[in-house]
């Protein structure tokens, strides 16, 4: 809120000051005095807020902008618009974040029944003192400044809503303990990679990785231990990817790889530097190392294969690994890549 006030004080303090040009021009001393004052309640409220006291800020508006408009309308009739400056209160009230909402519907009442009030006590006053030319040219500005305030506030708070939307949909395709894409984002990622293959006739790679041993770990060691090392592996993970790769948190302490562009191959190879970059990583916890290793399954998906069998291959191959010893790269074809094949 305090990004609203901040703006909110510009436009309320330069429209306050013309007041008092324009109250003096109309010979109404106490308008124009009335003003000054108001000038240094936004500018007290401008102070406040950049000081953090929201409610001193939402006190001095609410009493300024609820005792211009009694006074104004007051004099210069309801005819005048000053009303009109009683209405942003209701949704600066609503949507102020430091205010209970017993305290904003409670306050949003009383701006209501005070407008309601005004109206009655102030509709047939027309002031004769005034032409009516300029009574209209007054409304027509108390018409403007308070829709400029009610644009302030509701972009402020759609910039804001965009942005918790775009947070909510982050957190809803990411994983929360590794900050890698989700098993969700990673099938979007997937079927994008396969339409673009189908397209162009390019292989990707898919790699399935599995920490060995992962359950020894949280079992000896605990489920803090645990989280810590799937957070590191992730990290050691990210470090060896190309800008054009992917890999997700596929469930558990499972991981999988989307490489673009890419053959069994260069797959294969891929996958060793993954490994030996797990396996040379320095996690610590409690001050003591962990020693993490993983097993890849390889797999390409090439025109006129599907993703999901190229998974499941990738996933035969990591079984196959895990039989034959773990800590190792193992090929859709049933190859085994040698350790330190990343040439």
């Amino acid at each position: 809120m305090v990004p609203v006030v901040h703006y909110l004080t510009y436009v309320g303090i330069v429209a306050h000051a013309l007041f008092i040009g324009v109250f003096a021009w109309l010979g109404l001393p106490l308008l124009a005095t009335f003003n000054v004052f108001s000038v240094a309640a936004w500018t007290a409220a401008r102070v406040a807020n950049q000081r953090r006291y929201p409610g001193a800020v939402v006190m001095l508006l609410f009493l300024e902008v609820a005792g211009h408009a009694i006074l104004a309308c007051r004099i210069l009739g309801w005819n005048s618009g000053f009303h009109y400056y009683l209405v942003p209160i209701v949704p600066f009230l609503m949507f102020h974040d430091r205010l209970s909402t017993r305290t904003a519907v409670i306050g949003s009442a009383i701006v209501t029944a005070t407008y309601l009030v005004l109206r009655a006590a102030t509709i047939d006053v027309v002031p004769s003192f005034v032409a009516p030319a300029v009574l209209r040219a007054v409304d027509y500005a108390n018409i403007a400044i308070p829709m400029a305030a009610l644009a302030i506030i509701s972009v402020y708070f759609r910039l804001a809503s965009l942005e918790v939307e775009r947070g909510m949909e982050s957190l809803a395709m990411t994983d929360s303990l590794t900050r890698l894409p989700n098993r969700r984002r990673m099938r979007e990622l997937l079927e994008t990679e396969r339409v673009r293959g189908q397209r162009d006739g390019h292989p990707f790679g898919i790699v399935l990785g599995d920490i060995d041993g992962f359950k020894l770990i949280n079992d000896t060691r605990g489920h803090d231990c645990g989280d810590h090392v799937l957070a590191e592996v992730a990290a050691a993970l990210r470090g060896v990817l190309r800008a054009q790769d992917a890999v997700a948190r596929w469930g558990g302490e499972e991981f999988l790889f989307l490489l673009p562009d890419t053959d069994l191959r260069g797959a294969g190879v891929v996958a060793e530097k993954l490994r030996h970059a797990v396996e040379g990583a320095a996690i610590t916890f409690a001050e003591g190392r962990v020693p993490v290793a993983m097993t890849f399954g390889v797999a390409v998906v090439t025109r006129g294969t599907s993703v999901q069998d190229a998974i499941s291959r990738a996933d035969r191959a990591l079984y196959s690994g895990k039989h034959a010893g773990k800590n190792q790269v193992v090929l859709e074809s049933g190859d085994s890549l040698p350790m330190h094949a990343v040439s």
